[in-house]
């Protein structure tokens, strides 16, 4: 899917979206918290506001071509993956999954760890469908009610420092512990 295509898809589906330029691919995900890339090439990025937090869908493409391959979809440093999605399905795919972030449906914990910097550690996402299948809350709530309680004696002993966003479309809260 190129460029274009995604541009129609989303001003066909009435989403408003800004696009730039990232100079530096190694720099941009260094910021975000993980691990170094050697690629220090530039890329488009189509930027989806989120005006509920600072949190935007984030449309990813592989340079600065006049019409560059789109790459996959980020949510707060959550990646849908749609890399892997067959080409005939890649508009689709990514119709619904910013359907779902959009509607609030979609909830993404992404969790780091905090020494000179931010460092990614692990992140998920847990969805909330009728589908009861489909349908992961509970480990969503089980996750956020341990993330919530103390810290034990030996995480205090070891003295790291753990960051973990919690967000969706609508809200976002952020714990340091």
């Amino acid at each position: 899917m190129k460029l274009i295509d995604v541009k129609k898809l989303l001003d066909d589906n009435g989403y408003t979206y800004t696009q730039t330029i990232v100079s530096s691919r190694a720099e941009f995900y260094r910021q975000k918290g993980f691990n170094s890339s050697k690629d220090t090439g530039a890329f488009i990025l189509l930027s989806i506001p989120n005006p509920n937090h600072q949190i935007d869908i984030q449309i990813i493409f592989n340079d600065v071509t006049e019409n560059p391959d789109f790459i996959d979809l980020e949510f707060g440093g959550y990646w849908c993956e749609l890399f892997d999605c067959e080409e005939n399905y890649v508009a689709q795919e990514l119709l619904t999954e910013i359907e779902g972030i959009v509607n609030g449906s979609t909830h993404v914990i992404f969790a780091s760890i905090f020494k000179k910097g931010i460092h990614w550690r692990w992140c998920g996402k847990y969805v909330d469908l009728p589908d009861a299948e489909k349908n992961n809350m509970d480990s969503f709530h089980n996750h956020v009610a341990k993330i919530k309680s103390p810290k034990s004696w030996w995480k205090r002993l070891i003295g790291r420092t753990n960051v973990y966003e919690i967000f969706n479309w609508k809200s976002y809260e952020r714990i340091v512990k």
